[in-house]
C-alpha cells in the first residue's frame, strides 16, 4: 500500500455517546447500527445515556457525563435516532483530529457563513447537504452527530446554562472554539436521521444566549437559523410571501419530475417536492403500511454508503430506503413498479 493510501486508511478507536429518552427509538436507530457496525470498527466503546427519568436537566450534562466515561481518545456525540451508516468513517475523522491540533470539532452537517449546507446525510427521507471529500470549515455544526478529542471535552465540557438546556449547545461549543483559534469543520459521515418530531421549544431563547456571549462572530448561520443580536421580526407581507415559496418550488421540481416520468416505460405516478414534515401523515392518510424511498445520490458520491439498502421504521410504516446516482434512478423505479404489479397479481390470483 502507497503512503497516500495508508494515510487514507488510518484510523482511531472512537467513543459514541448519546442521551436517550425512547428506548425504542434508540434500539431500531443508533444501537441496530453501531451493532451492525462493530465487525468493522477498531475497538468501539458505545455509552447510552439514559434520560427516560429526566434524570439530567441539559444535553450538556447528559453528553458531559457520558464523555467521563469515555476510555478512547476521541468522542462522538450523536442523536437516538440516527443510523450510523460507517463506523470506519468516524475512525477516519478521529485519526485526523488526533493529527491536527487545530481541528476542535467536526461534525457530519453544518452551516457556512454565506448559508451553504455541507455534509451530506439522510434527514428523515430526503438527502441534504453537498457532499464533501474532506474537511471543510463551517459556521457551525448541527447537533446530530459532532465529535471531539477526549482530552479537549473534559477540560472544556459542553455548556449546561439553562437556555441551552436541549438546543445549540453545538453551535455555542464550536463559536467557543473558534474563540481561542480552533477549527469547526464536517467531514464525510453518512447517516440516516430518521427524526419523527421537530423540537423548536426554547431554540430563540437558545440563540439569544449565544448572540450575548458571542457577539463579535455575529452572525452565526444554523441549521435551524441564524443567530444574531436582534432576530428580525418578519412583518405581515413577508410572512405571506414565505408562506407561498413552496409554489415555485413546486414547479421547479415538477418540471424535473416530469422528465424522469417521461424516461419510465411503466409511467409511476410522480411526485417530487420536499416531504420531510408530510410523509408520516400522507402514509397515514394512504393507509399504507411498508414505503420504497429511491434518493438521488449526487454525482461526485460515488459508492457512497448512503447507497446501501435500509429498512427503518416511522409511526407504524416500515419504510425501505435505496440510493443510486441520476443515470440508476430511471431503471431502479422500473424495476419496482415491475415488482409492485407482480405482487399484485400474485394477490389476486
Amino acid at each position: 500500500m502507497s503512503r497516500s493510501n495508508a494515510d487514507q486508511e488510518r484510523r482511531v478507536p472512537v467513543s459514541v455517546v448519546c442521551v436517550f429518552n425512547n428506548p425504542g427509538v434508540l434500539q431500531e436507530c443508533l444501537t441496530a447500527s453501531v451493532e451492525a457496525g462493530r465487525r468493522q470498527a477498531v475497538d468501539l466503546d458505545y455509552l447510552p445515556v439514559d434520560n427516560t427519568a429526566r434524570q439530567f436537566s441539559s444535553a450538556g450534562a447528559a453528553l458531559n457525563h457520558g464523555a467521563a466515561l469515555a476510555r478512547n481518545d476521541v468522542v462522538v456525540f450523536v442523536h437516538q435516532d440516527v443510523f450510523l451508516h460507517s463506523i470506519p468513517a468516524l475512525e477516519r475523522v478521529a485519526a485526523a483530529m488526533m493529527a491536527d491540533l487545530s481541528l476542535g470539532m467536526v461534525g457530519a452537517t453544518g452551516m457556512t457563513g454565506e448559508g451553504r449546507l455541507l455534509g451530506l446525510i439522510r434527514d428523515r427521507i430526503v438527502l441534504s447537504g453537498h457532499q464533501e471529500t474532506g474537511l471543510a470549515d463551517v459556521d457551525s455544526l448541527d447537533e446530530v452527530l459532532f465529535m471531539m478529542r477526549r482530552d479537549q471535552i473534559r477540560r472544556q465540557p459542553l455548556s449546561e446554562e439553562p437556555d441551552l438546556s436541549w438546543h445549540a449547545y453545538a453551535v455555542e461549543y464550536g463559536a467557543r472554539l473558534r474563540s481561542t483559534g480552533s477549527r469547526v469543520a464536517v467531514a464525510n459521515i453518512p447517516l440516516t436521521h430518521n427524526s419523527l418530531s421537530i423540537n423548536l421549544d426554547r431554540l430563540a431563547e437558545a440563540h439569544l444566549w449565544i448572540a450575548g456571549a458571542y457577539p463579535d462572530q455575529l452572525p452565526i448561520v444554523t441549521t435551524c437559523g441564524t443567530v444574531q443580536q436582534r432576530p428580525r421580526v418578519p412583518s405581515v407581507l413577508a410572512g405571506l410571501v414565505n408562506s407561498q415559496k413552496w409554489r415555485y418550488r413546486w414547479l421547479r421540481e415538477s418540471v424535473s419530475a416530469r422528465k424522469l416520468r417521461n424516461k419510465s416505460p411503466l409511467r409511476p405516478v410522480t411526485v417530487l417536492g420536499d416531504l420531510r414534515r408530510d410523509i408520516d401523515d400522507i402514509c397515514t392518510a394512504a393507509g399504507v403500511g411498508t414505503a420504497t424511498v429511491i434518493n438521488v445520490l449526487p454525482r461526485s458520491a460515488g459508492g457512497h454508503e448512503l447507497g446501501e439498502p435500509l429498512e427503518l421504521g416511522r409511526r407504524g410504516v416500515r419504510f425501505r430506503f435505496l440510493a443510486v446516482d441520476a443515470v440508476a434512478v430511471a431503471a431502479l423505479v422500473s424495476a419496482q413498479g415491475a415488482g409492485l404489479h407482480r405482487r399484485r397479481d400474485q394477490h389476486q390470483h
